[in-house]
């Protein structure tokens, strides 16, 4: 049923919304300058009333909750705007915590262009509704990912005179 879904891309298979609480989104901007700005959020396919599922919502019009971005949206029309679905989720957990690991993930509260201009339109993750002074380094990303990719988790502080050792957070034995 992914053949009526509005002005939103999708690249994963059909999909029936019924099947589906909701999905995590993003919205590009094309900047006057050829640049993109973005927004990441989620919305669901239903409404809820006492934890009963109603009916739909109007989710294939849907721009943001964003009141920067929907006013940029009507003064330019939607002009060099493109809306993508990038995962659907079956709960309202996976969807929450869905926004949120991708948001994180692509650092939209601090992540700047060379012009030293925000990357995204969000404002918060979560409950957290602060822009931060300071970001983690390109080095601690990079240091982040390999330990994700070799499976080392954690590595255990040390004591006095021990060395660090690494850990994959496993049960051994």
């Amino acid at each position: 049923m992914a053949d009526n879904i509005g002005h939103w891309n999708y690249e994963g298979e059909d999909f029936d919304p019924d099947d589906y609480f909701g999905f995590v989104y993003l919205i590009s901007i094309r900047n006057s300058d050829g640049s993109y700005t973005r927004y990441i959020g989620k919305k669901q396919f239903h409404a809820y009333v006492k934890r009963k599922r109603g009916k739909q919502t109007k989710w294939r019009e849907y721009t943001s909750s964003s009141k920067h971005l929907n006013d940029l949206l009507e003064r330019t029309g939607g002009t060099g705007a493109s809306y993508e679905i990038l995962q659907l989720f079956e709960t309202r957990g996976g969807l929450v915590a869905g926004e949120c690991k991708v948001q994180w993930y692509l650092d939209v509260l601090t992540e700047k262009g060379d012009d030293d201009v925000p990357l995204y339109y969000n404002r918060q993750i979560g409950a957290v509704k602060f822009i931060p002074k300071e970001a983690i380094t390109d080095e601690t990303k990079a240091r982040l990912d390999d330990l994700y990719r070799s499976g080392r988790v954690l590595i255990q502080g040390r004591g006095e005179g021990e060395e660090a050792t690494e850990t994959t957070g496993k049960e051994v034995g």
